[in-house]
């Protein structure tokens, strides 16, 4: 056989092989344990003897931190960087409720991000989805930009911060302006 159908072939192979193995939407499922909620959207666990930081997809919580993000959110929405940390902390808190140290919880991770982090969808022991959970209670906006959210989740998403926004819930009811210039950035 000609070198250059070779060559070609063995391209064409590996093109198959990454395309088919690292879809838009693969998606690898571990159970875990909770070491740390850092804010609304960010945790850490324990993955086989792995600390892992999570970015939970599909969710945009307020800051909770000093951060550039947070000053430039605040000044879009007009209001003052402590009043919108005030709000980083309540979703923080929410989070905390759900989301126990030492607890036993079950992670599907679609990919990482830009920093680094594992983004996934985190299921509590009763099998409800944390994601839905922060969503559909008012604490967090719909991040409609991850490519490696599957369209059914994020439709369902969508539908959860429609429903939140409507029954004013969670920070929704709390300032429902700021919540609207929050979720409709993104």
């Amino acid at each position: 056989m000609n070198q250059k159908i070779k060559v070609k072939r063995f391209f064409l192979f590996l093109f198959i092989f990454f395309f088919f193995n690292f879809s838009t939407f693969a998606q690898e499922s571990y159970f875990a344990t909770v070491l740390q909620v850092c804010d609304g959207d960010t945790i850490w666990v324990l993955i086989n003897n792995q600390k892992i930081k999570l970015r939970l997809i599909g969710i945009d919580t307020p800051e909770k931190f000093q951060s550039k993000k947070l000053k430039r959110e605040a000044k879009a929405c007009h209001v003052n960087p402590k009043y919108m940390r005030e709000f980083g902390r309540i979703a923080t808190e929410y989070a905390k409720k759900l989301l126990h140290k030492k607890e036993k919880i079950k992670v599907v991770i679609y990919g990482y991000g830009y920093y680094g982090r594992a983004l996934a969808l985190v299921y509590l022991a009763d099998g409800s989805c944390y994601n839905e959970s922060i969503i559909r209670d008012g604490y967090a906006c719909v991040y409609e930009r991850s490519k490696e959210l599957p369209p059914e989740i994020l439709e369902r998403f969508l539908s959860l911060e429609k429903e939140a926004k409507e029954k004013r819930r969670g920070l929704w009811g709390k300032d429902y302006y700021l919540m609207k210039c929050l979720c409709e950035k993104e």
